[in-house]
């Protein structure tokens, strides 16, 4: 039994062909994402949501070619954003990315930001109703914004949804709805409903705030090639993701890839210093985001290489370099922050203790790793104060290549550990969501045996 699972990005649109009863992934497809649309404001980040449309249905229709036993179509993709929609799944406005920042626009009232504005109208609740999800780069500032500008007067009565299940809607030509793995930073995480009192005080109950629902709601149905397929409604693509990991209740996830988070399953709404999401099995998410990884890893080694004579340097090689002369330096006192982008970590970003003899890649990258392992094991402390996971889940391209990082957290956790089988956890995490559709499992956490 097949599925066609879609993985919707900024930067790419992927795909594959995933068996739910062999639980094989196969023709793994990528197509590069729309480009920013032009803007002249440099806080703005939109892109048309007709292309990313044409996008998906290019590699859907690649997909379907191959599996002549496609029995769905399965979608996940970024939470925040938004598109607003008619009923029918058309497209009303261009899709404002997570990445925009207009609502950091100072207010036209004067020294003071849009997003400063609704957070004084939103006070203390923010932290509660949204899972301490209270950002300028989700749906509530991006309608305040257009509330402000008086843009929202044009669209009242349009369904605000996120960018996947826009796709989703127009796919099936259906009415738009949200799975509630995609309402964070929008869902009251008590009630599990949009906070209506806060929507009527910000004057956005005119909006035609979709129905929530869970993954196994058919949205619609998608006709190509003489076929007609079920279409799913999409997940957020944090949550597919460590469901692909196999994530149980009492293990503490690390992912460390381009960006980093730390996670753990929880019931409890209670809230602390970090973020409360939607999960799957009717539980919640408690996160850590934002993470210095694999981009702030990225920044050095662009340093490192840009020099002439190691520009001819595949990629894969420097990376491979990176860590084997970290693994080659038993000991470094040279220090790093790595907190060179706004996150998790206070920044700003540093180099320090450097000197003739330590000045090497090896000391660099192996201070990188340590000082790696102190965010993990400072950020998971704030996470569970109790310390009362049962082993470290480790995913993630560079969790995954690099046993000396893998080794380092889990010293500083005492704790044991297991990585996750697969490299593409958006993928694997929709072969477990098909498999639970398809009725071969009951749950999407692993039952405890």
């Amino acid at each position: 039994m097949e599925f066609i699972a879609i993985d919707i990005g900024t930067s790419f649109t992927k795909g594959a062909i995933v068996d739910v009863e062999s639980q094989k992934i196969r023709n793994i497809s990528r197509r590069m994402g729309s480009a920013k649309l032009a803007s002249a404001d440099p806080f703005f980040f939109e892109l048309s949501p007709a292309d990313v449309l044409h996008g998906v249905t290019e590699v859907i229709g690649k997909l379907l070619s191959s599996s002549a036993n496609c029995c769905g179509i399965l979608m996940c993709g970024q939470m925040g954003g938004l598109v607003l929609c008619d009923g029918d799944g058309s497209a009303r406005s261009n899709y404002i990315s997570w990445l925009d920042r207009r609502a950091t626009n100072i207010h036209p009232s004067g020294g003071v930001t849009y997003f400063d504005r609704l957070a004084a109208e939103v006070g203390d609740r923010s932290c509660h109703i949204c899972g301490n999800e209270f950002r300028p780069g989700l749906p509530l500032s991006f309608l305040y914004y257009l509330r402000e500008t008086g843009q929202l007067d044009e669209l009242q009565g349009t369904v605000p949804v996120t960018l996947p299940d826009y796709v989703a809607a127009a796919l099936c030509n259906s009415r738009p709805v949200m799975e509630w793995t995609s309402t964070a930073g929008t869902l009251d995480i008590v009630s599990r409903k949009f906070p209506q009192n806060l929507l009527r005080e910000l004057r956005l109950d005119q909006l035609d705030w979709p129905e929530i629902v869970d993954f196994r709601h058919v949205v619609g149905e998608y006709k190509a090639a003489g076929r007609s397929l079920p279409v799913y409604a999409p997940t957020g693509d944090h949550q597919c993701s460590l469901a692909g990991t196999l994530l149980s209740q009492g293990e503490l996830s690390v992912n460390v890839s381009t960006g980093s988070q730390v996670s753990m399953l929880t019931s409890s709404t209670d809230v602390g210093e970090f973020q409360v999401r939607p999960y799957f099995d009717g539980l919640l998410l408690k996160t850590i985001t934002n993470i210095p990884a694999g981009r702030a890893l990225t920044a050095i080694m662009k340093l490192l290489t840009e020099i002439p004579g190691r520009d001819n340097e595949s990629s894969a090689q420097a990376w491979d370099y990176l860590f084997q002369q970290a693994k080659l330096t038993p000991t470094t006192d040279a220090g790093v922050n790595l907190a060179f982008f706004p996150g998790a970590i206070e920044g700003p970003g540093s180099f320090t203790n450097l000197r003739e003899d330590n000045l090497t890649v090896g000391h660099i990258a192996r201070a990188s790793l340590e000082q790696m392992a102190d965010y993990y094991e400072l950020l998971a402390g704030r996470l569970a104060p109790a310390k009362d996971w049962s082993q470290l889940v480790f995913s993630g391209g560079i969790a995954q290549q690099s046993s000396l990082l893998r080794e380092l957290v889990a010293d500083r956790l005492q704790s044991e550990y297991r990585t996750a089988t697969s490299s593409e956890d958006a993928l694997y995490g929709m072969m477990v969501l098909g498999r639970v559709v398809s009725g071969l499992s009951e749950s999407v956490v692993p039952v405890a045996e």
